[in-house]
């Protein structure tokens, strides 16, 4: 009796008796017999014993593994029977049966979920043997549920955070006739980073200041407020949203961003000299200047190998522009090198003067951006905070993305980074009770 009533708590079953249990030890198969006790059955409206047995209703469930044994079905016979009181016909309640898939218990149903936290529904189907759609189904299931639950644990610092986009797919435009353009439409994902924790807190839908103020949303008022130091990109969108939402944050550029743009104006300076080295037969220019060199003309001279620097050298002395150009990309290094403020202000002033003596539009163009957002990119300087968390958080998230073959489902796409990269997980939220019961959705 001990051995059955062990096997009853393991399998996570309550007020039922074990009548048979069946094992294959080649096949790993363990098939339990059990019915409900008697005593134990009450009628849902008005909670007094069935005085009549109607009939004992055969049900298979699928339980989670017990030991070796990788495949465990419940063969339950549950009651139906008639409340005088109540004058009718009703099934006993089994609070240990998933509510929304009745062919499940819900300590299986908790098992696969937490599998689900960590790989995809269709290798958890291989390894309970069930179908993949029914465990797709169960996991979205699962997070809406658990949405209920989440909470930013008191221990994630809101003093710093940072935003950043992912790209979620892209999707094909349509024109007015209803017809299927040519041209695709990139659609991302907002997600607002904690990077002291390493956690996406919320996300939502976009790029755009909507989605942001929608990501925002699972702060509040008191801990918006709070919010000292915030790393973004150069998005204009981003950076008002923060401006109205976290009035007290100073907004930080991150530097990778920033070189980026960079990056952008000396590759079309380059593209510009190419251009005329074909033209005028420049041979040197032309094999220097080509597309895949870029990333060489780019480097800083301390990340460059000797034959790469000479290489660099004779194509300076013989192309000012390009000259110019890297120059001016160094000395930028340079200024953002600095650690304070001060220092700062100084060499980007000289910087400023080489851009306009230059005459290179693109680094004028630059230039300008860098005057627009020179107090954000002064706070990076005094606080040194980028948005590299947000970053490394991509990379899980694209991983993630790729283990799956791709989202077409942009509500489960958010929910699976906040279960894979957050907080909506058994790790942050106890679901201990969820292997007994499942609580329904509000």
């Amino acid at each position: 009796m001990d051995f059955k009533r062990h096997i009853i708590e393991m399998l996570g079953l309550q007020d039922v008796e074990i009548e048979d249990i069946k094992r294959s030890k080649k096949k790993l198969k363990i098939e339990v017999k059990v019915r409900q006790k008697r005593s134990e059955c009450f009628c849902r409206k008005c909670g007094q014993q069935y005085s009549h047995i109607k009939e004992w209703v055969l049900k298979e469930l699928l339980a989670p593994p017990l030991g070796i044994y990788q495949k465990v079905t419940i063969k339950f016979f549950q009651l139906r029977g008639y409340c005088e009181d109540c004058d009718r016909t009703s099934m006993a309640e089994a609070d240990w049966i998933q509510p929304k898939f009745d062919n499940m218990t819900c300590g299986f149903a908790e098992v696969a979920g937490r599998l689900m936290e960590e790989i995809t529904c269709e290798g958890v189907s291989r390894i309970l043997f069930t179908d993949s759609k029914l465990m797709w189904r169960l996991d979205q299931h699962r997070m809406e549920v658990m949405l209920q639950f989440l909470k930013l644990p008191p221990s994630v610092d809101l003093t710093y955070l940072a935003a950043d986009e992912v790209h979620f797919k892209s999707m094909k435009n349509k024109n007015r006739t209803g017809l299927v353009a040519k041209r695709y439409t990139p659609h991302f994902v907002t997600n607002l980073v904690a990077p002291k924790s390493g956690k996406v807190l919320f996300n939502a839908m976009g790029r755009d200041s909507k989605a942001l103020t929608a990501a925002l949303s699972i702060l509040s008022p008191g801990q918006k407020l709070a919010v000292e130091n915030f790393a973004v990109d150069i998005h204009e969108a981003f950076i008002s949203t923060i401006k109205t939402e976290c009035k007290n944050a100073n907004i930080c550029i991150d530097r990778f961003h920033l070189v980026q743009k960079a990056n952008e104006a000396f590759d079309k300076v380059r593209r510009a000299e190419f251009k005329k080295a074909k033209e005028n037969n420049d041979n040197l220019s032309r094999n220097m200047l080509e597309p895949h060199r870029r990333f060489i003309l780019m480097a800083r001279e301390k990340e460059l190998s000797k034959s790469e620097q000479k290489l660099l050298d004779k194509l300076r002395k013989h192309n000012e522009s390009i000259h110019t150009a890297m120059l001016l990309v160094e000395y930028l290094h340079k200024a953002l090198d600095k650690k304070n403020v001060k220092s700062f202000r100084k060499v980007l002033t000289s910087w400023y003067w080489l851009v306009r003596e230059s005459r290179l539009e693109p680094f004028k163009k630059f230039a300008r951006l860098i005057k627009r957002y020179r107090r954000n990119i002064e706070a990076y300087i005094s606080s040194r905070l980028t948005t590299a968390v947000a970053e490394g958080l991509n990379n899980k998230i694209k991983v993630l993305k790729r283990m799956g073959y791709g989202y077409s489902n942009p509500i489960s796409f958010c929910r699976k980074i906040l279960q894979r990269c957050g907080f909506l997980n058994h790790l942050s939220i106890n679901t201990d009770e969820f292997f007994f019961k499942w609580p329904n959705p509000a």
